[in-house]
C-alpha cells in the first residue's frame, strides 16, 4: 500500500520509509518543491557470483 508522506516525517521516520517500500511498495514523500516516489528495487548479483554457479545460466539470472 503506498502511503503519501510529509518529508519532515519521512526524514524523521527513514527506515520506516524504506521497510514500507520494500514491503508494500512505492512511498510517495511531498515537500513544498514537489514529489518523489521511494521505489525498492531488487538488486541483480554480481558477475563473479553468477558465473561461479555451476550449470547454464537461467532466465532471470540476469
Amino acid at each position: 500500500m503506498t502511503k503519501i508522506w510529509q518529508r519532515d516525517e519521512a526524514e524523521a521516520r527513514i527506515r520506516e520509509v524504506l521497510d514500507a517500500a520494500k514491503a508494500h511498495g512505492s512511498q510517495t514523500v511531498i515537500d513544498r518543491d514537489g514529489t518523489y516516489a521511494i521505489v525498492f528495487t531488487h538488486r541483480k548479483q554480481g558477475l563473479e557470483k553468477l558465473f561461479s554457479k555451476p550449470g547454464p545460466l537461467r532466465e532471470g539470472d540476469l
